[in-house]
């Protein structure tokens, strides 16, 4: 049971972190009423804060999910 969870956790952190990586954007864009386009870089330091932070809140959220199911499997036992 400990290992489910410990692999759940670990996973969970690794897989978001790559995938936010990969595809979350960097440079945001937004047109005013006027038709001007403006660009608004986040710096890496916030970037790469911020894809740990959602990696961190995925992977409590994937161990508390095992959790509840490894309990659910144990009680039908």
């Amino acid at each position: 049971m400990e290992k489910i969870i410990v692999k759940t956790g670990i996973y969970s952190f690794i897989v978001p972190f790559f995938l936010l990586v990969a595809f979350m954007k960097r440079i945001e864009s937004t047109t005013d009423v006027d038709g001007m386009t403006s660009s608004v870089i986040t710096p890496f330091p916030e970037f790469f804060f911020t894809i740990f932070r959602y990696s961190v809140i995925t992977s409590i959220i994937a161990v508390l999910i095992a959790i509840a199911y490894l309990f659910s499997m144990k009680k039908n036992e």
